[in-house]
């Protein structure tokens, strides 16, 4: 795993973290965040899976061929 990949996935857990904390207030937000997401699937939502799942260097590990 490289130190970009480790930044990203400790940011994100930072985030989900606080947005636990704020889920704790009578307004559920994470549950409008996942509706905003699914519905207008922004680009920074894609990028921060991106920068979490960055697969540089390790090869093509989806190829479902090499399964069987």
């Amino acid at each position: 795993m490289s130190h970009n990949t480790a930044f990203a996935r400790i940011k994100w857990m930072i985030v989900l973290l606080l947005l636990m904390l704020l889920d704790i207030l009578p307004v559920p937000v994470i549950g409008l965040i996942l509706l905003y997401v699914l519905i207008f699937r922004p680009l920074w939502f894609k990028n921060g899976v991106m920068e979490i799942y960055n697969t540089t260097g390790r090869g093509d590990q989806n190829d479902a061929n090499d399964l069987k």
